[in-house]
């Protein structure tokens, strides 16, 4: 029902004409209620400048988690420790990240760690891969690296890199048409598709950042105007299996009319278990301060059967845990900022 109320929202807004008075977007506490059904208890929190952070409900095959805290501080200093991806090794869950080049190469993924369950893709078909693959990637593995040599994980991780590289060239050519479809099952799967699935639960981004919302559809460069963008690598412990994964992150500016940035990052490609996923971080001005909201929502295949509910519920604990931490810890280096 939420998401069908969310989808109609969208449809209205892009169908009202050109120069509409666009709604006013909600107070902190509303939208927070709303997105993430938070208690008068959990808001009270937040006031108070503490980090709350909860898993969301959601369908078997969904991971949502959403948080916020007030910082006194500005929205430029949080836009700046988004710039720096360095920081995201700061994580529990990031163990390694590096951006690409304007002109994506496997130079860029030099020092990218593969594991041996991704190196060792000789029995790798579709239909039957441990690792989310199109066919022709698969089919690229077995063409040019030869699993009898003694060097076959030196030649398998030069393919990975050059595979990664080119997924990273055709996104930031073609956007969203250029997201992968895997055919690591028997039944393929379309990232494309995932994605609209996340992105119609980001419907209040409408009232926030408009021309942000439309983008999230289609990811096609150049972007909004004045939207900042950098893609990056990245590998990250959930818990699990350690996950590499591409990520397109977005900035984009508040006004003076409406003073709320906006940070977005979309993954692009992940080798284990994420399917698509997408998290919005929101910076709504309040005098001194500033609410620091961010949502997260990741769709996943690996996690919906009935033997691994256990495993589900690990990811949805140490995700929520590692959110708080990160806001805490942005609330204290911003606050802590000299002048």
């Amino acid at each position: 029902m939420r998401r069908a109320l969310t989808l109609l929202a969208a449809v209205v807004l892009f169908a009202a004409p050109l120069g509409a008075r666009l709604p006013a977007p909600p107070d902190p506490r509303a939208l927070l209620r709303d997105i993430a059904q938070f208690t008068d208890a959990e808001w009270a929190a937040v006031e108070r400048g503490e980090a709350v952070a909860k898993v969301l409900e959601s369908d078997a095959r969904e991971v949502a988690i959403a948080g916020a805290v007030r910082i006194t501080g500005s929205r430029a200093t949080l836009l700046q420790r988004y710039r720096d991806i360095s920081l995201l090794k700061t994580s529990a869950l990031v163990l390694d990240v590096n951006r690409f080049s304007p002109s994506p190469s496997a130079a860029d993924l030099e020092r990218a760690p593969f594991e041996d369950r991704s190196l060792d893709l000789r029995d790798c078909k579709p239909g039957d891969c441990a690792v989310r693959l199109s066919g022709a990637d698969i089919a690229r593995f077995h063409r040019e690296v030869d699993w009898r040599a003694a060097d076959w994980r030196t030649q398998s991780a030069a393919v990975w890199r050059e595979v990664l590289a080119e997924h990273a060239r055709a996104y930031r050519a073609s956007g969203r048409r250029a997201l992968p479809q895997y055919v690591n099952r028997a039944e393929p799967l379309s990232v494309a598709a995932e994605l609209s699935l996340l992105v119609a639960d980001y419907g209040f981004l409408a009232t926030y950042a408009p021309e942000l919302h439309r983008y999230l559809g289609d990811l096609t460069s150049p972007g909004p105007p004045g939207t900042e963008h950098q893609l990056y690598w990245s590998k990250e412990d959930f818990g699990v299996r350690p996950i590499l994964r591409i990520s397109h992150q977005i900035i984009v500016h508040g006004t003076a009319d409406l003073p709320v940035s906006v940070v977005a990052t979309n993954q692009v490609y992940a080798d284990h278990y994420l399917d698509a996923a997408l998290s919005v971080t929101l910076a709504i001005e309040a005098g001194r301060d500033f609410y620091m909201v961010t949502m997260n929502r990741a769709r996943t295949r690996s996690l919906s059967g009935m033997l691994r509910r256990i495993v589900r519920s690990i990811v949805q604990t140490r995700s929520r845990d590692t959110m708080r931490r990160i806001l805490v810890t942005t609330k204290t280096a911003i606050e802590q900022r000299p002048g």
